[in-house]
């Protein structure tokens, strides 16, 4: 286990994602860094899903805005691994359990916002207030793709690590994070070369890559010195190779 691997969604390859059965497992493969999603209820309660629906993922259908935290643990969220671990170990996780669970097995948390709309800003205060409370402010890394959440959590919480998480390349990636208020980078792997890398680590920003599985080009972006590459399958056994 490279400690520079960050369980996406847990071992989101051999159990439901985003499930303590997920992060529990990637535990025990000897991941360091759990990667989650956190989405809003109907109730305002913050939940650990990735997409706005629980279609694709549970055993139920609807939008998590539109349901409350009460609707959403009616149901299992096992899907991709069907009767593959128990019941309790498959609920939809509250973001505050989530967070207690880190802070339990001594684990780095990266929260990854999905929020694109008016509730952006209530999001942000919910991350912030809970992983406070809990203490782990210093061992959390906020990231999202929505670039304006990340630039107003920057704002308003300043203790905070950012990331901003992007497929596309820009012309000034230095400038364009500095604006944002990111510390982090999370290009997808495919945006990577050693120069890139290179200029991010000139300009004290860390690159966390996006989401491998392959153990060959795992090894093809450890090699290029990346802080940290996101794999569902946090067992691999990988090396840097140049």
């Amino acid at each position: 286990m490279i400690r520079g691997l960050i369980a996406h969604r847990g071992a989101s390859a051999a159990a439901p994602e985003n499930t303590r059965a997920a992060f529990a497992l990637a535990l025990a493969q000897g991941a360091r860094t759990i990667e989650l999603d956190v989405h809003l209820t109907a109730d305002q309660r913050l939940v650990v899903i990735h997409d706005a629906t629980i279609d694709r993922t549970s055993d139920g259908t609807g939008a998590v805005s539109q349901m409350t935290l009460a609707d959403l643990r009616a149901f299992r969220y096992d899907r991709t691994h069907p009767g593959a671990f128990a019941p309790g170990e498959v609920g939809i996780l509250e973001f505050a359990d989530a967070v207690s669970f880190m802070v339990e097995h001594d684990l780095d948390l990266n929260v990854e916002t999905k929020s694109f709309g008016d509730d952006a800003e209530r999001v942000n205060d919910l991350v912030a207030d809970t992983v406070r409370e809990a203490g782990w402010m210093p061992r959390t890394l906020v990231s999202s793709v929505n670039h304006r959440a990340v630039a107003a959590f920057a704002a308003d919480h300043p203790d905070a690590l950012t990331a901003i998480a992007f497929v596309e390349r820009f012309v000034d990636v230095v400038a364009y994070a500095r604006r944002c208020g990111a510390r982090v980078l999370h290009p997808h792997h495919r945006l990577l070369d050693e120069a890139f890398v290179e200029q991010a680590h000139a300009a004290g920003l860390r690159v966390n890559a996006w989401t491998v599985d392959d153990e060959e080009e795992a090894s093809r972006i450890l090699a290029l010195g990346v802080d940290g590459l996101m794999t569902n399958r946090p067992d691999m056994r990988v090396e840097a190779t140049s």
